[in-house]
């Protein structure tokens, strides 16, 4: 009896499959990670992003249209349990403590605001264009900051105010995101009051699709005890059913799965939720996250809007500087302590990407016209984001690895 093989075409296009995309891009991305952590100052990240550059569209153009889009599920996944942990950060009885970190954050995300739109009005830009810029900048990347604070494993003041500004800094942005709409709709001639309704619908179904989840969930909770590998699968799994029928609702993510973490961390007054470690299956989507960033990379998109990548990561740091140095000395912090705090939150690009997707539904044309400017700010600080947050993270003397 002999042995038959199936004849191959290699002439034919290579037609990409979910678990052949999937392996690959872990395994490059594991690649590029190892050599570039062969330099101390480098975090990861950078090497996620270096393979999917190369594999992108500005390299050779193996990830993009149909094949890019395709890793929006991953992306997903992995955006939902970066914001769950970070939201855990979050405990409103510290804050009332910290009462100045609040204030911190309310009063930087203003700066941001007025500083941002103000220069790109200043060099030309339209004026809503440049309003929806300052809105997108108040938010800082939340997984860059989570994944080298995991990374470093640091535990201390400016590690602990570094993760709460950025949960706290998408939820505001996120909620301005919404407030701006119909000045955005405005513009393209369309039913400001439709407008209004669908913002109120997507930050108030938002809220209430995280409360009723955690109202799911804890008697599950509670069910199963306190059995970290049980507790770990049920979260996984309610986080799961949580992001598809926000899609199903067409309610943000983002928004959804941070209200849920805040939630979940403050109400659970008898500690049944455990604090999980989601160790390598965060690691899992991380991969395919920054990889997927890197491949939307474009050189020339950088070169279109250069000085106005410019202008505007300026802005938003001096803002960024003002807010936290306004309230250090009444916060007991150290100005050094204020200045690594403002290095750790030069990092916002993802978490722009994810606020655009919450406005294109609504007006793709002002869309449009704010993408070249949010990619070339991609291109300069996903590179330069996780070098700032390690490097601040490791001068704070609050890192636990040698």
């Amino acid at each position: 009896m002999g042995w038959f093989f199936p004849s191959f075409n290699f002439g034919q296009t290579m037609h990409w499959n979910a678990l052949l995309l999937f392996g690959s891009l872990l395994l490059f991305g594991l690649i590029g990670a190892h050599l570039v952590t062969k330099m101390r100052w480098v975090p990861r990240l950078t090497g996620y992003l270096i393979v999917g550059f190369i594999l992108g569209e500005g390299g050779l153009n193996i990830l993009s249209g149909d094949v890019l889009k395709s890793l929006n599920v991953f992306a997903d996944i992995a955006v939902a349990l970066v914001v769950y942990q970070l939201g855990r950060y979050v405990d409103i009885g510290w804050l009332r403590r910290e009462r100045w970190l609040l204030a911190t954050v309310l009063v930087s995300s203003l700066l941001c605001f007025i500083f941002v739109s103000s220069a790109l009005s200043w060099l030309g830009m339209s004026h809503i264009v440049a309003m929806l810029a300052g809105i997108l900048s108040i938010a800082t990347a939340p997984a860059v900051v989570l994944v080298v604070l995991r990374d470093l494993r640091a535990e201390g003041q400016v590690t602990r105010r570094l993760a709460v500004m950025t949960a706290l800094n998408n939820v505001v942005a996120l909620l301005a995101t919404y407030m701006l709409l119909p000045m955005v709709i405005r513009e393209d001639d369309a039913s400001i009051w439709n407008l209004i309704w669908q913002a109120i619908y997507a930050v108030g179904g938002s809220f209430l699709l995280a409360y009723v989840t955690y109202l799911l969930m804890m008697p599950l909770v509670r069910l199963f005890g306190r059995q970290r590998g049980r507790q770990f699968v049920l979260v996984i799994a309610v986080m799961a059913l949580a992001i598809g029928a926000a899609h199903a609702l067409n309610l943000p993510v983002l928004l959804t799965m941070l209200t849920f973490a805040i939630v979940s961390k403050n109400l659970d007054f008898r500690f049944d939720l455990m604090e999980l470690e989601f160790g390598p299956t965060n690691e899992l989507f991380i991969v395919m996250l920054f990889v997927a960033v890197g491949a939307s990379m474009r050189w020339s998109d950088l070169s279109t809007v250069g000085v106005a990548v410019l202008v505007l990561i300026a802005a938003r740091l001096a803002a960024m500087g003002c807010g936290v140095f306004l309230f250090a000395r009444v916060a007991r912090m150290k100005w050094s302590q204020a200045g690594l705090i403002v290095l750790g939150t030069l990092p916002m690009t993802e978490a722009g990407v994810g606020l655009m997707q919450a406005i294109a539904h609504f007006s793709p044309h002002t869309t449009a016209a704010v993408v070249p400017l949010l990619a070339g700010c991609l291109i300069v600080l996903e590179f330069c984001g996780p070098l700032a947050v390690q490097f601040a993270l490791l001068k704070s003397g609050e890192s636990g690895r040698e």
